[in-house]
């Protein structure tokens, strides 16, 4: 096989790769907008729900001050990465949480190849589950982790429940952040007072418990939309690092395409050349 006819080959294989990443670096970008549009309404929503249970307990104060002698245990919920090709997404937030990590706490982790990673620190998990990699994919996994980690404070008596995830900012990158869900701090929601006492059709403690399980719910809806905005944040950086150190391979194979095929045209014309002259010589 001649050099320049390997460099072609070597060349048409580098488009194609340049073509896939391409490909990975928009529908990432696609991801990164389509939940960087949702998260203000989000946020605004979960705003809301905090807002309307900073009315129950202002009014019914003793509703924040009930409390049930539970095992101080804590779940820490880890949002990792579903799919590959996000940099050091998952070690990030692996990393993090190993500072804020308690003796006595159960462990959840969201995202196949993130759960790859936590295993290869062997790091102890009650439950893997899988993640959603595009905003589309979240309402259904949202409604799965919320049911289960009901299901798991209700019958193990849980105390505390904190959700680990990657926060995405303005600044096309990301924070790892741990929030806690559960229980609600109430003295947060707290309000100075209310000038009327509204007028309930159901007792104060049922409004109360369908906040906080709404609460729970739009909590884990938001740590999913702030990861898929955030490990395709990563992984659109990822691809455009890779988008560029194949755009200076490509120069460099041209380059070095261009000196073949110049070195062999010479030598094809020193051939010619060179039978040229054998043959006016014979004559």
């Amino acid at each position: 096989m001649s050099s320049s006819l390997h460099l072609t080959k070597k060349l048409k294989s580098t488009q194609e790769i340049e073509e896939i990443v391409a490909s990975m670096k928009a529908f990432a970008n696609y991801n990164v907008h389509s939940a960087r549009h949702k998260l203000p309404y989000l946020r605004t929503y979960q705003r809301n729900i905090e807002d309307a249970v900073g009315d129950i307990v202002t009014i019914f104060p003793h509703l924040a001050k009930m409390e049930r002698n539970l095992p101080q245990k804590t779940i820490f919920v880890l949002f990792l990465s579903e799919e590959g090709l996000c940099g050091f997404f998952n070690e990030n937030i692996l990393d993090f949480f190993s500072t804020i990590a308690e003796e006595n706490h159960v462990t959840v982790i969201i995202g196949e190849t993130g759960a790859q990673e936590a295993k290869a620190r062997k790091l102890p998990c009650r439950q893997y589950l899988k993640g959603a990699s595009n905003v589309e994919a979240i309402d259904t996994y949202t409604v799965e982790l919320s049911a289960y980690l009901h299901e798991l404070v209700t019958k193990e008596y849980l105390s505390t429940l904190n959700l680990v995830y990657a926060e995405h900012n303005d600044r096309g990158s990301y924070d790892v952040v741990s929030k806690k869900i559960l229980p609600p701090d109430f003295s947060a929601f707290y309000k100075e007072s209310i000038k009327k006492e509204p007028l309930l059709y159901l007792e104060s403690h049922d409004i109360l418990n369908a906040l906080i399980k709404e609460y729970l719910h739009t909590s884990c809806y938001r740590a999913f939309l702030e990861s898929v905005a955030s490990e395709n944040q990563e992984r659109f950086n990822s691809m455009n690092q890779a988008g560029n150190a194949i755009k200076e391979r490509k120069q460099l194979l041209r380059l070095e395409l261009n000196a073949f095929r110049q070195k062999e045209i010479t030598e094809e014309l020193l051939e010619i050349v060179n039978t040229y002259r054998s043959m006016i010589k014979k004559q």
